[in-house]
């Protein structure tokens, strides 16, 4: 019994799957909605299957169960799956607000219940996933970092709190910086250079400065030292982003409003 039941199949479950897939996993799914259903089924992988309804499972075929459907969804399928699920089963929760304690009592069963917040990076095996659970043993941690290593970088948080900064800094991080290369691509936008020009100038330099931080095995801060020649011009851009630490603060800012969001959200469905 090493095998995966996916429960919900939106946007982070298909991600998920494409994953599994990508990976060479078995995953099995248990999805409604006829899109998403047409669109598994073209895929015609033999790694993959598909189910209409609890009852056609066999739960203790199943180590893993992954849950991934909206909060307010969450309460009616726990109801649903007390009628079936082992306690051999492992539920891994990916419902964004809901503290493990909370799924822990819609549960009949004692179970192992761990929560996983990961970011869309998740779909390319590049996710940093914070993972908290109250239950689980350090031999079995380990069981679950060496199964799911292909979704990439996990960070086992001792306090259910810390998720909320996890989501706001890493779940929302590629956002902040499609925002901040957003804004890139609108100063070349107002130089006349087209949008297909300027993606493809924007991702030259993303890449160009990844690969030569970790070529040169460098920090941040030495790579603006080689870059800002005293006197020079980006040396004047950069006294302009750093005056009074603005940009920072507001950088800080923002996260911290995303994770007090993170929180009240929490609060509402706990």
């Amino acid at each position: 019994m090493n095998e995966t039941l996916l429960i919900g199949c939106g946007n982070l479950g298909l991600s998920i799957t494409e994953a599994f897939l990508d990976e060479g996993k078995k995953i099995s799914i248990i999805e409604r909605k006829a899109k998403t259903l047409n669109f598994l089924k073209k895929k015609k992988s033999k790694l993959v299957t598909i189910y209409n309804n609890l009852n056609e499972i066999n739960f203790l075929k199943y180590k893993y169960l992954m849950i991934c459907v909206k909060p307010q969804d969450l309460e009616k399928l726990t109801k649903q799956l007390n009628g079936f699920i082992k306690s051999s089963n492992t539920i891994i929760s990916f419902v964004a607000g809901i503290k493990v304690s909370s799924l822990s009592k819609s549960f009949h069963l004692k179970l192992s219940i761990l929560r996983f917040m990961p970011n869309l990076s998740i779909r390319y095996g590049k996710s940093i996933t914070a993972v908290y659970s109250t239950n689980v043993l350090e031999k079995e941690k380990k069981k679950v970092n060496d199964f799911f290593t292909f979704f990439g970088s996990f960070i086992w948080v001792s306090n259910e709190e810390e998720i909320n900064f996890f989501t706001a800094f890493f779940g929302g991080g590629p956002a902040y910086i499609s925002y901040f290369l957003k804004c890139l691509q609108n100063i070349l936008k107002e130089k006349k250079i087209n949008k297909q020009n300027s993606l493809k100038l924007i991702f030259q330099l993303l890449n160009g400065t990844i690969n030569f931080l970790e070529k040169e095995k460098i920090d941040f801060s030495d790579l603006i030292k080689k870059v800002a020649s005293k006197g020079g011009t980006t040396e004047k851009a950069l006294m302009y982003f750093s005056k009074n630490d603005k940009l920072e603060n507001i950088i800080n800012d923002a996260i911290k409003k995303a994770e007090k969001k993170s929180k009240d959200l929490s609060k509402y469905y706990n």
